[in-house]
Parts: C-alpha cells; structure tokens; sequence
C-alpha cells in the first residue's frame, strides 16, 4: 500500500507541476498590453522656426527642413533613452565616456576617467507614431516607421546629423527610423567628428553605385553587378534564382577620413521566393558598404559589404 500510495503521489504531484509550468507559460511574465495611449505631437522643424522655439534659424541643415537635400551622418554612438517628449523630441545620454571641447560643434572620444556621458537632444525627422502601447507593468512602447520598439530608459545605437554651431546641449538630427537599432550585444562608443562635413560630387557618385548594385541585384543582372564589384569581391554566389526582390528603402553616408574611401549604410527590403531558402535572412534588412577608387577619375567599386543584419 505504501508503495501505491507513493507512486500515485508522485502522478499527482507531476501533473500538478505540468499544470503550473502551463499556467505560468500561457501567463508568462513579460508585460502585457494593457491599453494604447496618445503621444503628445511633436512640430516640425519649419515650424519651430517660425514660432522662434529654436535658436539655429538659417543653421539647420537642409534635408531637415524640406526631407530632400542631401546630408551626411555624422554622429554614431550608444544613447539611453531618458525622456520622450513628443513624437519628434528625445533626450538621451551616451552609454560613453566622453569629452566636449570648445562650445562649438566638437565633440571628441576621450580616454580619461573624468569625461563624462553626453546629454542630447534628439529630433526626429520622421516623428513617431502618435499612438504608444503602454504595457501592463506600466512601460509606454513607442513605435513609428522603420524604428525598433522604442522605451525610456533602454540603450540604442543612434546616427544622425549634428547641428552646426551647437549651443549648451547638443542636438542631433536623426534622419528615418532605420537610424535608430536596438543593441545586439554590448556596445559602448561614441563618434562625432569636430567639424561639420558637406557631401559633394564624389559622394553623389559612390551613393550611386550602391543604387546601381542593388537595382542590378533587384532585375538579376550578375554582369552589370559585378562590374560595381572590385576584382578581389567577384564571383560571389548571389543566389539570383532563390531572389524574389530587392527594394532599396534609405542610404545614408558615414564620414572617413581615409582618401578615395566612402562609406554608405543601405536599408533594403529583400525577399527570398516563396519555399526557397537561402543563406540571407529575408527582412528589412540593413548593410554597410565600403566603396574605394584608386585616383580621382576611377570609378567606385564596392570593396566590401554587409555586417548590418536584419533590422526584424
């Protein structure tokens, strides 16, 4: 008897646990939604000037105001998200030590232990959306086009543009979502350049042959893409047959000082066949392309590419 009691002790007991790790799996313990919520608007940047909420009248960059000039970035690093404003204005401060020289727009990465993180403001050129996710254990998810899931007090990798002649806190222009990632591992850095960069001819003609390599890989065009491709990158296996598209979304520049060097980040949508795998992950994805010339009247040829991942 007391062995059958034991053994059927035992069956209880084990179904009991499958019972609770059930529970527990369906409830999990991450938030749940609870409820959406309004997000505050945030004015454009024309607007501000007009209203003189801003002191940069005649200083802000262009592709701000009107979304179309070129632009540079030129400022990378690993910010906390400490407050959201409204759906254009973040503050945030670098995960880096770091040290402001002069009152201007220098910004330099310092290895002493006195430096301290950076405070900046962050708009954003495509505002969020003006609906948030608050969660059951009371966190406000933030979302928008192209951008992760954006929360206060986690840490991001945010590139933007740097306002010229910045005054008191700098502020940092972020130009679409996909310029904002979540963090894959832990990174801490902090680069700004101390002086403002234009884009000129040379980087129009490297943008363009990254938009010729993709638009080639998008129409399955192997000749045309290795001809972009210097010789050492040739006879990549491209995996055209499995393609079903490759859509560009957003190119911005990276600013080295290397001669005859360009750097371009791309987003892009790209898409396998259907029931056909593949070594990429399909997805928004996004890549970093390095583009080299030998003087000043050779072509762009991509040297190297890739180290971006899927953005979801």
């Amino acid at each position: 008897m007391k062995i059958i009691k034991a053994r059927g002790f035992f069956i209880i007991t084990t179904f009991l646990s499958i019972l609770f790790v059930v529970v527990f799996a369906t409830t999990g313990c991450a938030p749940k939604v609870t409820e959406t919520v309004d997000v505050r608007q945030g004015a454009t940047m024309d607007v501000q000037v007009q209203k003189g909420a801003t002191v940069y009248k005649g200083l802000i960059p262009a592709f701000v105001l009107d979304g179309t000039s070129r632009y540079i970035l030129n400022i990378s690093a690993t910010f906390k998200i400490t407050n959201i404003i409204d759906t254009r204005t973040l503050w945030a401060t670098s995960t880096s030590l770091v040290q402001l020289t002069g009152a201007s727009s220098k910004l330099q990465v310092s290895r002493k232990i006195s430096s301290q993180p950076v405070k900046v403001v962050i708009y954003l050129c495509t505002p969020l959306s003006s609906k948030a996710i608050k969660a059951s254990d009371g966190s406000i998810i933030f979302t928008g086009v192209g951008y992760p899931d954006i929360i206060e007090g986690h840490d991001y990798i945010i590139s933007g543009i740097l306002q010229p002649k910045w005054q008191s806190v700098p502020l940092v222009y972020v130009a679409s979502g996909y310029n904002i990632k979540n963090i894959a591992k832990d990174e801490v850095f902090f680069y700004a350049p101390e002086e403002q960069f234009k884009q000129d001819a040379d980087s129009l003609s490297a943008k363009k042959t990254v938009k010729d390599f993709l638009s080639y890989w998008n129409a399955k065009n192997l000749i045309e893409m290795e001809k972009l491709l210097s010789s050492k990158k040739q006879g990549v296996d491209w995996e055209l047959a499995r393609t079903d598209y490759v859509k560009l979304i957003d190119i911005s520049e990276f600013y080295t000082e290397e001669a005859n060097t360009k750097t371009f980040v791309a987003v892009f949508d790209f898409k396998y066949k259907k029931d056909m795998g593949g070594s990429m992950n399909g997805g928004i994805t996004y890549w970093n392309f390095i583009l080299k010339r030998e003087n000043n009247n050779s072509p762009w040829l991509i040297q190297d590419w890739g180290g971006g991942g899927n953005t979801y």
